[in-house]
């Protein structure tokens, strides 16, 4: 019982040649919103990360990525829910 309470992050990761791009979704520390985080290779200052109050945004706005990175030529090569236990 307690292991479904525990908040899950959905991890996306699409891949365009030797490029990688890893986007994850999940509850953010104050689990009262939600994190976005985008790890493209062109960011040199590392991931990046939007904030959302509630789940259909964030789930709107990653749609949003998606769209963008497939029809510049990147496809999904994998994609897992993992539990982030240890609160």
């Amino acid at each position: 019982m307690a292991a479904s309470q525990n908040p899950r992050a959905l991890r996306w990761t699409f891949r365009r040649e030797q490029e990688v791009v890893v986007c994850e979704l999940s509850l953010a520390p104050d689990h009262r919103s939600y994190e976005l985080r985008i790890q493209p290779p062109w960011n040199p200052t590392g991931t990046s990360s939007e904030t959302f109050d509630n789940s259909r945004s964030a789930l709107e706005r990653y749609a949003t990525i998606e769209r963008i990175l497939i029809d510049d030529g990147w496809s999904l090569e994998a994609f897992e829910s993992t539990s982030l236990s240890g609160s």
